[in-house]
């Protein structure tokens, strides 16, 4: 719904408004929770409405790249983008207990809708180039048209739809980090949450470093040779997690997991990046929003998909097991890729 939707509308007052909205449902929450009046069912409210916003701000979000920036300079863009975006995740870990200490649950909850609210000032103030709209009023029929029409204009360009099921095929690999990744901790290193934030914090720093660096490192390496690269090491990084818990001495297997944690978030925000700039490079303008909504709503689909696969074979192997057959899996499909002759165009 989203992607058709943005085509008909400014970009800008999409992601502006999107902003508001989850700021006002964070107030409300805040408050209620303050009052002592928010109950569970509230919560399954606010996050729908919450992730409604989200899925409207996204293809907007996207579409609205070539009315800031030129297309030559999108690496650059993206890549700023993912540092400033990875600092602020890092001092907000590092105040977050602070705050939360300080003025409690309710007053964190307030921190977060301002920060949305700011997001959507901001927003206001970009500049942003004259973008041609559709002009016949948005109905079911034009709907349907419309989102038909996306889903051709992916199928007849190679490239797009190679990224579009790759990124859905990425997100499924994922799973059982993302999922069990406390667990993995608790269960096979036998440790506590120290070091669930060691692993949190290198993830952190290394999506950092891997994003000021992509636009340096893909003006020396092509990039279909910089894509399979940068997911075998991201494979490697996850497979070897299997390897940590037979590391007896603590102090080296701190570093070990930190190092692994590094390379995952670097090799992963390289490899995002790539996915992210040639998607929007090589999609026209007008189609952009809604293929951004097709490839959103298939990574979307891919998690409970991937998490009733996870949860069957968690009854058969451990995660350590599990970590090692997925990162395998990764490795061997970005190794493919070099024979996927659509993807030779990264």
């Amino acid at each position: 719904i989203a992607g058709v939707f943005v085509d008909y509308k400014k970009k800008k007052n999409v992601v502006v408004l999107c902003n508001l909205g989850r700021a006002t449902v964070v107030t409300v929450t805040a408050v209620m929770f303050i009052f002592g009046l928010l109950k569970p069912y509230h919560l399954f409210i606010f996050t729908f409405m919450n992730s409604t916003f989200e899925s409207f701000e996204g293809p907007a979000a996207i579409a609205a790249y070539p009315l800031i920036i030129e297309k030559e300079k999108f690496a650059y863009a993206r890549a700023l983008q993912s540092t400033l975006s990875r600092i602020v995740e890092l001092v907000g870990l590092a105040v977050a207990a602070g705050i939360i200490a300080v003025i409690g649950i309710g007053g964190g909850m307030i921190v977060n809708a301002v920060s949305f609210f700011l997001c959507g000032i901001f927003m206001a103030m970009v500049r942003y180039k004259e973008e041609i709209l559709k002009k016949q009023q948005l109905n079911m029929k034009g709907y349907f048209v419309d989102l038909k029409d996306g889903f051709i204009y992916l199928k007849t360009s190679k490239i797009l739809m190679s990224i579009t099921i790759f990124a859905a095929l990425i997100n499924l690999f994922m799973i059982p980090f993302n999922t069990l990744g406390v667990a993995y901790v608790n269960e096979e290193l036998l440790k506590g949450p120290e070091v669930v934030a060691m692993i949190s914090f290198s993830l952190t720093t290394g999506m950092l470093i891997g994003g000021a660096i992509y636009p340096k490192i893909a003006e020396k390496f092509k990039g279909i040779n910089l894509f399979i690269i940068s997911g075998v090491i991201l494979g490697i990084a996850y497979l070897s997690l299997a390897f940590v818990p037979m590391i007896g001495v603590d102090l080296v297997l701190y570093g070990t997991i930190i190092l692994v944690g590094f390379l995952f978030g670097a090799s992963a925000s390289i490899f995002m990046m790539i996915v992210n700039i040639t998607f929007m490079q090589k999609t026209e303008q007008q189609y952009l929003g809604r293929a951004a909504g097709i490839l959103n709503s298939l990574c979307m689909a891919a998690t409970p998909v991937g998490s009733l696969v996870v949860g069957s074979l968690c009854v058969f192997l451990s995660t350590a097991q599990l970590f090692l057959i997925f990162g395998i899996g990764m490795v061997v499909l970005f190794l493919c890729q070099r024979y996927n002759k659509s993807m030779q165009e990264i």
